[in-house]
Protein backbone atom coordinates (compact mmCIF):
# COMPACT_ATOMS: atom_id res chain seq x y z
CA UNK A 1 0.00 0.00 0.00
CA UNK A 2 1.28 3.44 -0.83
CA UNK A 3 2.39 5.98 1.82
CA UNK A 4 -0.16 8.73 0.71
CA UNK A 5 -3.10 5.88 1.06
CA UNK A 6 -1.87 5.71 4.44
CA UNK A 7 -0.76 9.26 6.27
CA UNK A 8 -4.05 10.64 3.95
CA UNK A 9 -6.25 8.78 5.72
CA UNK A 10 -5.50 11.30 8.83
CA UNK A 11 -5.72 14.63 5.77
CA UNK A 12 -9.74 15.47 6.35
CA UNK A 13 -9.38 15.43 10.08
CA UNK A 14 -6.33 17.27 9.88
CA UNK A 15 -8.40 20.05 7.79
CA UNK A 16 -11.27 19.99 10.20
CA UNK A 17 -9.21 19.81 13.43
CA UNK A 18 -7.53 23.35 11.94
CA UNK A 19 -10.43 25.14 11.01
CA UNK A 20 -12.55 23.97 14.69
CA UNK A 21 -9.73 24.36 16.93
CA UNK A 22 -10.69 27.06 19.05
CA UNK A 23 -12.91 30.48 19.32
CA UNK A 24 -9.59 32.40 19.23
CA UNK A 25 -8.26 30.37 16.06
CA UNK A 26 -12.01 30.51 14.44
CA UNK A 27 -12.37 33.83 14.37
CA UNK A 28 -9.25 34.56 12.95
CA UNK A 29 -9.32 31.97 10.08
CA UNK A 30 -12.51 34.13 9.49
CA UNK A 31 -11.64 37.57 9.40
CA UNK A 32 -8.99 36.84 6.75
CA UNK A 33 -9.94 37.42 3.35
CA UNK A 34 -8.60 35.28 -0.01
CA UNK A 35 -6.18 37.72 -0.48
CA UNK A 36 -4.41 36.69 3.09
CA UNK A 37 -5.00 33.28 3.22
CA UNK A 38 -6.21 30.80 0.57
CA UNK A 39 -8.99 28.34 2.09
CA UNK A 40 -7.03 25.27 0.35
CA UNK A 41 -4.23 22.93 2.19
CA UNK A 42 -1.73 22.19 -0.64
CA UNK A 43 -0.23 18.73 -0.16
CA UNK A 44 3.14 18.02 -2.14
CA UNK A 45 4.23 14.54 -2.82
CA UNK A 46 7.80 15.56 -3.98
CA UNK A 47 10.73 15.25 -2.59
CA UNK A 48 11.42 16.02 1.24
CA UNK A 49 11.08 19.55 2.24
CA UNK A 50 9.62 21.72 5.49
CA UNK A 51 6.24 23.10 5.75
CA UNK A 52 5.75 26.80 4.39
CA UNK A 53 3.60 29.40 3.50
CA UNK A 54 3.18 30.18 -0.50
CA UNK A 55 3.34 34.00 -0.24
CA UNK A 56 1.45 34.11 -3.91
CA UNK A 57 -1.14 31.77 -3.64
CA UNK A 58 -1.58 32.04 -0.21
CA UNK A 59 -1.51 28.65 0.63
CA UNK A 60 -0.11 26.47 4.11
CA UNK A 61 2.05 24.23 1.85
CA UNK A 62 2.72 20.77 3.40
CA UNK A 63 5.52 17.88 2.09
CA UNK A 64 3.81 14.44 2.41
CA UNK A 65 7.20 12.97 3.66
CA UNK A 66 7.78 15.30 6.44
CA UNK A 67 4.21 14.56 7.61
CA UNK A 68 5.18 10.59 7.50
CA UNK A 69 8.19 11.72 9.48
CA UNK A 70 6.43 13.76 12.02
CA UNK A 71 3.83 10.82 12.34
CA UNK A 72 6.48 8.38 12.83
CA UNK A 73 8.44 10.39 15.83
CA UNK A 74 5.54 10.88 17.09
CA UNK A 75 4.66 7.07 17.67
CA UNK A 76 8.03 6.34 18.57
CA UNK A 77 8.38 8.99 21.35
CA UNK A 78 5.24 7.91 22.61
CA UNK A 79 5.49 4.25 22.31
CA UNK A 80 9.25 4.55 24.57
CA UNK A 81 7.62 6.85 27.18
CA UNK A 82 4.58 5.52 27.63
CA UNK A 83 4.97 1.60 27.04
CA UNK A 84 8.04 0.37 26.37
CA UNK A 85 9.38 2.12 29.65
CA UNK A 86 7.99 -0.52 32.30
CA UNK A 87 9.75 -3.53 30.05
CA UNK A 88 13.08 -1.86 30.19
CA UNK A 89 16.05 -2.25 32.65
CA UNK A 90 16.06 0.83 35.05
CA UNK A 91 19.31 1.79 35.54
CA UNK A 92 18.99 5.32 37.26
CA UNK A 93 15.43 7.36 37.92
CA UNK A 94 16.45 9.39 34.54
CA UNK A 95 18.40 6.35 32.37
CA UNK A 96 16.59 2.60 31.37
CA UNK A 97 17.70 0.39 28.22
CA UNK A 98 14.90 -0.76 25.84
CA UNK A 99 14.75 -4.39 25.57
CA UNK A 100 16.25 -5.09 21.93
CA UNK A 101 14.81 -8.44 21.92
CA UNK A 102 11.53 -6.99 22.29
CA UNK A 103 9.82 -7.37 18.70
CA UNK A 104 7.74 -4.38 19.29
CA UNK A 105 11.18 -2.21 20.09
CA UNK A 106 12.47 -3.39 17.22
CA UNK A 107 9.96 -2.46 15.08
CA UNK A 108 9.93 0.73 16.36
CA UNK A 109 14.02 1.01 15.53
CA UNK A 110 12.60 -0.19 11.75
CA UNK A 111 10.14 2.42 11.53
CA UNK A 112 12.70 5.06 12.43
CA UNK A 113 15.15 3.72 9.71
CA UNK A 114 12.27 4.18 7.61
CA UNK A 115 10.61 7.20 7.88
CA UNK A 116 14.17 8.82 8.06
CA UNK A 117 15.13 7.88 4.71
CA UNK A 118 12.59 9.43 3.13
CA UNK A 119 14.36 12.37 3.43
CA UNK A 120 16.64 11.30 0.41
CA UNK A 121 15.58 7.82 -0.65
CA UNK A 122 12.78 7.72 -3.44
CA UNK A 123 10.94 4.73 -2.01
CA UNK A 124 7.33 5.87 -0.29
CA UNK A 125 5.92 2.51 0.10
CA UNK A 126 5.12 2.04 4.12
CA UNK A 127 6.57 -1.56 5.21
CA UNK A 128 3.20 -3.48 6.03
CA UNK A 129 4.39 -4.85 8.94
CA UNK A 130 5.32 -2.08 10.74
CA UNK A 131 2.62 0.44 12.60
CA UNK A 132 0.54 3.37 10.61
CA UNK A 133 -1.82 5.57 11.09
CA UNK A 134 -4.81 2.70 9.18
CA UNK A 135 -4.12 0.55 12.61
CA UNK A 136 -6.95 0.39 15.47
CA UNK A 137 -4.79 -0.05 18.60
CA UNK A 138 -4.70 2.42 21.29
CA UNK A 139 -1.52 3.64 20.49
CA UNK A 140 -2.11 4.40 17.28
CA UNK A 141 -5.30 6.14 18.48
CA UNK A 142 -3.51 8.55 20.46
CA UNK A 143 -0.52 9.52 17.88
CA UNK A 144 -3.03 10.16 15.71
CA UNK A 145 -4.47 12.97 18.12
CA UNK A 146 -0.68 14.27 19.01
CA UNK A 147 0.47 14.18 15.25
CA UNK A 148 -2.82 16.83 14.50
CA UNK A 149 -2.35 19.28 17.30
CA UNK A 150 1.68 18.88 16.23
CA UNK A 151 0.54 19.57 12.81
CA UNK A 152 -1.83 22.31 13.22
CA UNK A 153 0.23 24.31 15.53
CA UNK A 154 2.73 24.28 12.30
CA UNK A 155 -0.39 25.56 10.36
CA UNK A 156 -1.07 28.49 12.48
CA UNK A 157 2.41 29.26 12.42
CA UNK A 158 2.61 29.36 8.60
CA UNK A 159 -0.99 31.69 8.96
CA UNK A 160 1.07 33.92 11.06
CA UNK A 161 3.44 34.64 8.55
CA UNK A 162 0.96 34.85 5.69
CA UNK A 163 -1.82 37.47 7.25
CA UNK A 164 0.98 39.67 9.60
CA UNK A 165 2.85 40.52 6.17
CA UNK A 166 6.09 39.28 6.98
CA UNK A 167 6.43 38.58 3.36
CA UNK A 168 7.09 41.94 2.86
CA UNK A 169 9.80 41.98 4.94
CA UNK A 170 11.25 38.67 3.98
CA UNK A 171 11.89 39.72 0.10
CA UNK A 172 15.03 41.79 0.79
CA UNK A 173 16.18 39.64 2.78
CA UNK A 174 15.71 36.44 0.47
CA UNK A 175 17.10 38.65 -2.26
CA UNK A 176 20.39 39.40 -0.28
CA UNK A 177 20.32 35.09 0.40
CA UNK A 178 19.90 33.99 -3.09
CA UNK A 179 23.16 36.38 -4.35
CA UNK A 180 25.32 35.27 -1.31
CA UNK A 181 25.30 38.34 0.32
CA UNK A 182 25.38 38.34 4.38
CA UNK A 183 22.48 39.71 6.58
CA UNK A 184 23.32 42.63 8.90
CA UNK A 185 22.25 42.06 12.62
CA UNK A 186 19.14 44.40 12.32
CA UNK A 187 17.96 41.97 9.48
CA UNK A 188 19.04 38.66 11.47
CA UNK A 189 16.96 40.09 14.51
CA UNK A 190 13.91 41.69 12.47
CA UNK A 191 13.91 37.20 11.01
CA UNK A 192 14.10 35.83 14.38
CA UNK A 193 11.45 38.78 16.10
CA UNK A 194 8.87 37.32 12.81
CA UNK A 195 9.57 33.57 13.80
CA UNK A 196 9.17 33.87 17.62
CA UNK A 197 5.86 36.30 16.31
CA UNK A 198 4.16 33.41 14.56
CA UNK A 199 5.21 30.97 17.45
CA UNK A 200 3.46 33.09 19.81
CA UNK A 201 0.57 33.27 16.90
CA UNK A 202 0.53 29.46 16.63
CA UNK A 203 0.39 28.76 20.63
CA UNK A 204 -2.62 31.27 21.24
CA UNK A 205 -4.71 29.39 18.33
CA UNK A 206 -3.81 26.13 19.63
CA UNK A 207 -3.88 26.31 23.38
CA UNK A 208 -6.67 28.44 24.58
CA UNK A 209 -6.18 29.67 28.17
CA UNK A 210 -10.13 28.47 28.55
CA UNK A 211 -8.70 24.31 28.71
CA UNK A 212 -8.27 22.26 31.35
CA UNK A 213 -4.98 21.08 32.00
CA UNK A 214 -5.10 18.13 30.71
CA UNK A 215 -6.31 19.24 27.33
CA UNK A 216 -3.67 21.99 27.51
CA UNK A 217 -1.06 19.17 27.84
CA UNK A 218 -2.08 17.33 25.29
CA UNK A 219 -1.92 20.40 23.12
CA UNK A 220 1.54 21.12 24.36
CA UNK A 221 2.44 17.68 23.48
CA UNK A 222 1.85 18.42 19.83
CA UNK A 223 3.77 21.49 19.92
CA UNK A 224 6.96 19.97 21.95
CA UNK A 225 6.73 17.12 19.18
CA UNK A 226 6.88 19.88 16.43
CA UNK A 227 9.87 21.11 18.22
CA UNK A 228 11.91 17.53 18.12
CA UNK A 229 10.52 16.98 14.45
CA UNK A 230 12.45 19.68 13.54
CA UNK A 231 15.56 18.71 14.82
CA UNK A 232 15.16 15.49 12.78
CA UNK A 233 14.18 17.38 9.40
CA UNK A 234 17.44 19.38 9.51
CA UNK A 235 19.49 18.77 6.38
CA UNK A 236 22.77 16.63 6.56
CA UNK A 237 25.64 18.96 6.77
CA UNK A 238 23.56 21.78 8.41
CA UNK A 239 23.32 23.35 11.59
CA UNK A 240 21.60 23.68 14.98
CA UNK A 241 21.88 27.39 14.58
CA UNK A 242 20.12 29.66 11.71
CA UNK A 243 20.80 33.15 10.97
CA UNK A 244 16.76 33.43 9.87
CA UNK A 245 15.52 31.33 12.94
CA UNK A 246 16.15 30.52 16.30
CA UNK A 247 18.55 28.03 16.58
CA UNK A 248 16.61 24.88 16.64
CA UNK A 249 17.38 23.22 20.43
CA UNK A 250 16.75 26.95 21.97
CA UNK A 251 13.20 26.75 20.00
CA UNK A 252 12.32 23.58 21.61
CA UNK A 253 13.18 24.62 25.02
CA UNK A 254 10.75 27.71 24.43
CA UNK A 255 7.90 25.71 23.92
CA UNK A 256 8.68 23.57 27.05
CA UNK A 257 8.74 26.79 29.51
CA UNK A 258 5.31 28.46 27.52
CA UNK A 259 2.83 27.48 30.14
CA UNK A 260 3.11 25.65 33.93
CA UNK A 261 2.10 22.10 34.85
CA UNK A 262 1.05 20.16 37.66
CA UNK A 263 4.26 17.39 39.00
CA UNK A 264 3.02 15.19 36.85
CA UNK A 265 2.58 16.49 33.52
CA UNK A 266 5.51 18.15 33.74
CA UNK A 267 7.43 14.91 34.28
CA UNK A 268 6.01 13.27 31.10
CA UNK A 269 6.47 16.57 29.21
CA UNK A 270 10.23 16.39 30.35
CA UNK A 271 10.53 12.72 30.02
CA UNK A 272 9.55 13.07 26.04
CA UNK A 273 12.14 15.50 25.40
CA UNK A 274 14.41 13.39 26.79
CA UNK A 275 13.83 10.74 24.84
CA UNK A 276 13.84 13.04 21.92
CA UNK A 277 16.71 14.38 22.60
CA UNK A 278 19.01 11.55 23.04
CA UNK A 279 17.72 10.44 19.98
CA UNK A 280 18.60 13.29 18.32
CA UNK A 281 21.91 13.34 20.17
CA UNK A 282 22.56 9.16 19.36
CA UNK A 283 21.76 9.69 15.59
CA UNK A 284 24.01 12.70 15.14
CA UNK A 285 27.00 11.02 16.99
CA UNK A 286 26.88 13.80 19.69
CA UNK A 287 28.45 11.44 22.88
CA UNK A 288 26.30 12.44 26.19
CA UNK A 289 25.92 11.51 29.37
CA UNK A 290 22.54 9.93 30.79
CA UNK A 291 23.41 7.94 33.82
CA UNK A 292 24.21 10.88 36.61
CA UNK A 293 21.13 12.81 36.60
CA UNK A 294 18.84 12.29 39.93
CA UNK A 295 15.79 14.36 37.84
CA UNK A 296 14.64 14.85 34.05
CA UNK A 297 15.05 18.28 34.95
CA UNK A 298 18.96 18.19 35.49
CA UNK A 299 18.72 15.93 32.67
CA UNK A 300 17.07 18.50 30.18
CA UNK A 301 19.66 21.48 31.66
CA UNK A 302 22.76 19.24 30.59
CA UNK A 303 20.90 18.48 27.06
CA UNK A 304 20.43 22.42 26.97
CA UNK A 305 24.23 22.86 27.51
CA UNK A 306 25.41 20.06 25.49
CA UNK A 307 22.93 21.11 22.35
CA UNK A 308 24.04 24.72 23.06
CA UNK A 309 28.02 23.93 22.70
CA UNK A 310 27.24 21.51 19.57
CA UNK A 311 24.93 24.01 17.81
CA UNK A 312 27.50 25.31 15.34
CA UNK A 313 28.57 21.23 14.34
CA UNK A 314 27.85 19.64 10.99
CA UNK A 315 25.17 17.79 11.38
CA UNK A 316 26.41 14.15 10.03
CA UNK A 317 22.88 12.69 9.06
Amino acid sequence: MRTENLIASLYDRLITTFENTSQISNSRLMSYGEEQLSRSIKIETGNFSTPFSDHQTKEIVLNERFLILTWCITYIIYEVTQNKSSTAIKLTETYSLLDKKDPEVQDLDHLFDWAFSLKHDDKTDWPTNLPNPTMKTFSVRVTNVIFIDAICYIMFHEVAHLVNGHWKNYQAIQKKLIIGEHLNSDEQMLCIQMEQEADSFAYDCLVSSQLDEEARYHKQLGIILTGLVSLFALKKGSKLTSITHPSSHVRIFNFLGQTAFSEDYEFQLNRVMNVGLSLFCKLQGITYEDKGFATFNALLDYFYNLLDKNQTEILIH
